[in-house]
């Protein structure tokens, strides 16, 4: 959007301009009724070019401020605002405004059709994944009545796996339309624990886990489905990333603007590069890399859910020594703020 641009697209003005002024020129100098001398065709010329001159450069200006920010947003694939264009440059403007409606449109289009396809993934996924529940659900009961054997257990734990991977795909489906998803209301966290302890039992079991859990008995302003998820992400990763004969220590902590629910274990811990990296997409890390069992999308979306509720989740972690995980309810007044 430069200058020489300008002139380019000036060139039939600048034509008509100078035939215009060599006609003057002409009939002014062979003219002998008008009597004008040399110099005062030439002094004439000079104020002509001057004020041509000027009021080209104002146009320049003004054509340039039209332009440059749609030339911008075209080319660095920016939303463009229609409304931008003005001047008195009726057919350009037109035309312009035309193009950029028609690909405004076919944009939408687009989108809407990605949506869709989107929307179906979504619900074959849900449709899938209640399915694969039915017969998981008979081999459970088919093992209750099994004796107690190694094989048996083991085989629990591999069920209890699967059913945890299979929930994990279930939220990741739903957490496109999160904002619908949320039902925020008081829950008790004591509650909730025991609920998701009850469920990881086969994995404390199998890893002789110790686990302790007190003053956790709190009600707090959440919703009830998404945090069991990230508490159950939590306690999930410390069973994962923990040697035979662990501890996993849960509890809490109020005070005037918060409730804090500590959950520490004493399992290999987060090399320090790692941290920060933690809630990132798709990152698994030395630990992902070392033990093989991480997608990298469990803690992204816990962090994501926390957001949304207007929680706030912290790590801190000391390889050979553990990891705490601590999640921050504020008070009811801070709910009004909940991200939508």
């Amino acid at each position: 959007m430069n200058k020489l641009t300008y002139m380019k697209n000036s060139v039939f003005k600048m034509i008509y301009f100078i035939c215009i002024f060599a006609v003057i020129n002409l009939i002014l100098y062979s003219s002998k009724p008008v009597g004008a001398s040399f110099y005062d065709i030439v002094y004439m010329d000079f104020l002509i070019i001057a004020i041509s001159v000027f009021f080209m450069f104002i146009d320049y200006k003004r054509w340039k401020c039209n332009y440059k920010e749609v030339y911008e947003s075209v080319t660095g694939g920016k939303e463009i605002n229609l409304s931008i264009l003005r001047g008195n440059h009726v057919f350009e403007v037109w035309l312009i405004k035309e193009i950029l409606k028609i690909k405004d449109r076919e944009k939408n289009e687009k989108v809407q059709e990605v949506k869709y396809n989107l929307d179906e993934i979504n619900d074959y996924m849900t449709k899938w994944i209640h399915e694969v529940k039915i017969p998981l659900s008979v081999c459970e009961l088919i093992l209750d009545k099994m004796e107690e054997t190694d094989i048996s257990e083991q085989l629990r734990l591999e069920m209890d796996r699967i059913k945890f991977l299979i929930n994990q795909v279930l939220y990741i489906s739903r957490a496109s339309s999160l904002s619908e998803d949320l039902q925020v209301g008081e829950i008790n966290i004591a509650r909730i624990i025991k609920a998701v302890v009850k469920k990881n039992a086969s994995f404390f079991i199998a890893k002789k886990i110790n686990l302790n859990f007190e003053n956790v008995d709190f009600n707090v302003i959440t919703d009830e489905k998404w945090i069991s998820y990230i508490i159950d992400q939590i306690i999930n990763n410390s069973c994962k990333y923990m040697y035979e004969g662990g501890r996993i220590d849960i509890w809490g902590e109020e005070n005037d603007k918060e409730v804090k629910l500590h959950i520490k274990d004493n399992g290999i811990g987060i090399e320090e590069k790692d941290i920060r990296r933690i809630f990132d997409k798709g990152f698994t890390g030395e630990n992902g890399r070392q033990f093989g069992k991480s997608t990298g999308m469990g803690l992204y979306l816990s962090k994501k859910i926390i957001d949304k509720l207007n929680h706030q989740l912290k790590v801190e972690s000391q390889v050979g020594s553990g990891t705490e995980f601590i999640i921050y309810f504020y008070k009811l007044s801070d709910y009004f703020n909940v991200n939508t």
